[in-house]
């Protein structure tokens, strides 16, 4: 088994919108050099899911003058408001994903080196990549399934509405956007129109993809090193002479571990941040919106509700096991047989518990940790929040 194993879905994704896909040394397959109809794909996609914040501001603007009822207003709005956070998170985290592409490929030739320690039993690999790949995929699965549905409603509802000799076609489009062109009434401008959405959506959701997998992969990785240092801890007989050479090299690697995780939280600061706000009031928008239209578009909310859930759990499940497989470290030190050791021995040890006194854990800028209790607490606001805008109708 190798790293690269591990970011075999992260390529993936990266190839159904055209993304630059990350390198580092050790890594198998040579890098894919994306000739120009690739990269067209790339920037037509960026342009337009740039644009989408654009077009989503310019139509809740203008959404006051479509409407006289105020709850018909409230939930239009609400429905843009809640696109319109999908957009902004899509757009940081592509932003991110190219600005820091150095740096997260220096990150990856760190854990490939600390990889080649895996070979020894002491490290689960397989059990890790099978849980790892089992959550990836599942992910996958669901995020295609919602993008194919999220593309195909305007063109269904318009097959509807003239299968069913409608009067008035209401050539609705994936999300409520404002155009430079004319959408109502004209077929060339909706197609136009849901085209260029096709393109947002496949970069929005791909990067969303790929930001979420990368944390998935380094908290993994993370969860594989921590677990097999706490089983060499244990391994370890403070009667061999050679004990205190293997307590000193476990002590460095222990040292290096929290130093990588520390790289890693701080590359995702503001990803973290940004993603668990956002997604407190968008996900109280869309549930608002799924009561207010009818049952095609309030399934194109629900799906867009468990995309945002989906998200944020993701990560907050990688920072729990994160911080549950640490917390492995301070026990195996102190239930090895130390007092059989010299006080030389036993003065290491104590300098590694007091390193391992509290279980690591990322956090968005030293504030919330990333974890399950966080998550609780912003589906919690969310759900207090919605039942306030609800009780206004």
């Amino acid at each position: 088994m190798q790293l690269e194993d591990f970011m075999r879905y992260q390529d993936l994704v990266c190839q159904a919108a055209q993304l630059p896909r990350y390198t580092w040394n050790g890594r198998r397959s040579l890098e894919v050099k994306r000739n120009l109809a690739k990269r067209m794909i790339f920037c037509l996609g960026a342009i337009n899911l740039v644009y989408h914040n654009i077009g989503c501001v310019m139509y809740g603007y203008f959404v006051e003058g479509r409407t006289e009822d105020p709850i018909g207003y409230l939930a239009e709005l609400a429905s843009v408001a809640s696109m319109l956070g999908f957009t902004i998170v899509g757009t940081l985290n592509l932003w991110k994903m190219l600005s820091l592409k150095t740096h997260f490929e220096h990150l990856l030739n760190e854990f490939e080196e600390l990889f080649q320690l895996t070979k020894h039993r002491a490290y689960r690999t397989q059990h890790y990549q099978e849980e790892y790949t089992r959550h990836i995929r599942n992910t996958l699965i669901f995020h295609t399934a919602a993008v194919a549905y999220y593309n195909s409603l305007p063109i269904l509802l318009m097959i509807r509405e003239h299968l069913s000799n409608s009067q008035q076609l209401s050539y609705r489009i994936q999300s409520s956007t404002w155009y430079p062109w004319r959408v109502q009434g004209s077929i060339p401008g909706f197609f136009a129109a849901v085209v260029c959405q096709i393109f947002s959506c496949q970069t929005n959701m791909c990067v969303n993809m790929f930001i979420q997998f990368l944390i998935n992969f380094f908290g993994i990785q993370l969860e594989i090193h921590f677990d097999g240092l706490a089983r060499q801890l244990e391994t370890i007989d403070a009667r061999n002479p050679h004990a205190k050479d293997q307590l000193k090299y476990l002590i460095v690697y222990h040292t290096k571990l929290l130093n990588l995780a520390d790289r890693v939280n701080r590359s995702f600061n503001f990803t973290f941040l940004i993603s668990l706000s956002v997604s407190m009031i968008s996900t109280c928008f869309l549930a608002f919106s799924m009561t207010m239209f009818d049952f095609g578009t309030s399934l194109k909310h629900l799906l867009g509700l468990l995309l945002f859930i989906t998200y944020n759990f993701s990560m907050c499940r990688s920072g729990t096991h994160l911080i549950l497989t640490s917390g492995k470290v301070l026990p195996a030190a102190f239930y090895n047989n130390w007092y059989e050791g010299d006080l030389a021995y036993r003065r290491m040890l104590l300098i590694l518990m007091m390193r391992a006194t509290k279980p690591y854990m990322w956090r968005t800028y030293k504030l919330a940790p990333v974890s399950i209790t966080t998550y609780m607490a912003t589906l919690k606001f969310s759900y207090q929040m919605f039942t306030c805008v609800r009780s206004l109708k």
